[in-house]
């Protein structure tokens, strides 16, 4: 395969955390509130816009500012063999993204790589207080998200491998020319697999490295 370029999800495949919205819910004190209205988000009773609102109303209620997300971000861990992946992926000039239906502020662990498109939900702040947020990225939409970030990197899809581990990354392995499912969260539905030609179940990203280079012979 010809391989031009290389995208990923971050919570769960590059990040060694689940969810970064859930570990802002855990930071700040509001995982109960957090947790209704996903229930209601899942229910259909909420849109994903206005559950992005209310998780950030919920923080601005606690007085989180700019610079609690961003030591948020600097305290997060990469997954085992993070660095190795995208050291190779940058030694082998490929282009690489990040789409991410979690957090922007968040990618922070990502930017001394130099990706090319970093594509997520993005807080707002005024004067370092959080007054908003605005949502790109919702559970179903990194298909198109993966077909737009290829264009302006100009590559097409099929000279694309899309790494993630998520139910939210289902449209991204259906479009993608190559797709890596990586330590599968127990949400990943069974239909799934059928879009995926590797699962790799160790989680340590070497793996997905040494699966993309042979893609590449």
């Amino acid at each position: 395969m010809d391989v031009r370029a290389v995208a990923f999800d971050f919570d769960g495949t590059l990040a060694a955390h689940s969810g970064g919205w859930t570990l802002l819910h855990e930071l700040y004190g509001t995982t109960a509130s957090g947790d209704e209205r996903t229930a209601a988000y899942r229910n259909g009773d909420l849109s994903f816009e206005a559950w992005c609102r209310g998780n950030v109303a919920d923080w601005r209620d606690r007085g989180v500012t700019e610079a609690d997300i961003e030591r948020a971000a600097d305290a997060l861990k990469l997954t085992a063999g993070a660095d190795a992946l995208l050291e190779w992926v940058v030694e082998s000039d490929m282009p690489f993204s990040i789409i991410s239906s979690g957090v922007t502020d968040l990618l922070t662990p990502i930017q001394p790589y130099g990706p090319e498109l970093l594509v997520s939900n993005d807080l707002r702040f005024d004067d370092n207080r959080l007054v908003g947020v605005e949502a790109n990225v919702g559970p179903d939409d990194k298909g198109d998200l993966l077909e737009r970030v290829c264009a302006d990197m100009g590559v097409s899809t099929a000279e694309t491998v899309y790494v993630g581990d998520a139910h939210t990354d289902v449209e991204a392995f259906e479009v993608a020319g190559y797709a890596i499912l990586f330590d599968p969260d127990p949400r990943f539905p069974d239909s799934g697999y059928e879009l995926v030609d590797e699962v790799h179940n160790e989680r340590d990203l070497r793996h997905v490295r040494d699966a993309i280079a042979d893609v590449m012979d």
